[in-house]
């Protein structure tokens, strides 16, 4: 009987049950202890910031909106993922680069040149819409604002050219894309990792980036909607990943949609699974493989591909 017991003891030891950690950008305060829902962390910077052990899982509040980039800095085990998924109820958590400058936050700078400021995570502008029509970038001077949908960034502050206060020159919101030149979702050389139940939308690159030596992740349910027609790199889910490649990812019941590429495999993936995952409205291919060799899995009973608008099936695997 003692024997037993002691076997029994040694057996649950080694059983990893995790902690399970809530983020909420509406009422959330990175200064919480984050392991309860009235006790969330708030921002995404801060969950970057943080090691996690495998079995953990990082939960955001359905509704609320992070303008910040997601780059988790652990790795699970096997059989002990570290998780990225929702709580709560209402749409799913959105990170996106769309942030409309509140009506208020203009102040004339000089002539037809103003400013609003932007978030701290601000480091680059390449895209601003004005309503329903893209802005023209140009330096960072007030000099070189000379004519309507002229915008640049500087010292924290987007300056766009307009006759009078830009909240009603424009007729509609002004919205300088958060998302520049990064990745929405960023694995770099991370493995057991999954991450379901997020809305990923208005970026200019891309929506989801495998890199390095990231393996055993798991994408389910979720969307990654570019939004900005204007981008020429924009991907919804990339994998490119250096040798020996990734042996096991798994894309479940996604979209990726209005991208340039939806789905893009590049590098050295020797093994993607899709299933049940749809494309649309791309401009160059909804689904596309110039891995070396192609070789993702499709299970073409379940997957579902769109062809892009404008465009051709890309690809060459099978």
């Amino acid at each position: 009987m003692r024997r037993i017991l002691i076997i029994m003891l040694v057996t649950w030891s080694g059983v990893a049950w995790g902690t399970t950690y809530y983020v909420s950008s509406s009422t959330g305060s990175d200064t919480n202890s984050g392991t309860a829902t009235s006790a969330a962390w708030q921002t995404i910077a801060h969950v970057n910031g943080q090691t996690f052990l495998p079995g953990d899982s990082i939960l955001f509040k359905r509704g609320d909106v992070w303008n910040e980039s997601l780059a988790p800095a652990s790795s699970g085990s096997s059989g002990n993922p570290i998780t990225f998924d929702a709580y709560g109820t209402g749409p799913a958590p959105n990170l996106t680069g769309y942030y409309a400058v509140p009506a208020t936050g203009w102040v004339q700078v000089t002539g037809n040149a103003w400013k609003a400021a932007v978030p701290a995570s601000y480091s680059s502008i390449n895209f601003c819409l004005f309503g329903s029509i893209w802005g023209q970038k140009v330096a960072a001077s007030t000099s070189n604002l000379t004519g309507q949908w002229d915008f640049y960034l500087a010292n924290g502050f987007v300056y766009v050219y307009s006759v009078n206060n830009p909240a009603t020159f424009y007729g509609g919101p002004i919205v300088p894309m958060a998302l520049s030149n990064v990745p929405v979702i960023n694995i770099n050389g991370k493995s057991w990792v999954t991450f379901q139940h997020f809305l990923l939308n208005w970026f200019d690159q891309y929506g989801v980036y495998v890199q390095g030596t990231s393996d055993h992740l798991v994408f389910a349910n979720m969307e990654a909607d570019s939004m900005i027609p204007q981008g020429t790199q924009p991907l919804g889910f990339y994998v490119n990943e250096s040798a020996p490649g990734p042996g096991d990812i798994k894309i479940y019941n996604a979209e990726a949609n209005l991208n340039y590429d939806g789905f893009r495999f590049d590098g050295t993936a020797t093994a993607v699974s899709m299933v049940n995952d749809k494309a649309y409205g791309n401009r160059d291919g909804a689904l596309v493989d110039s891995s070396t060799p192609p070789r993702y899995s499709r299970y073409s009973a379940a997957l579902h591909i769109d062809l892009p608008l404008g465009g051709t099936f890309g690809g060459g695997g099978s």
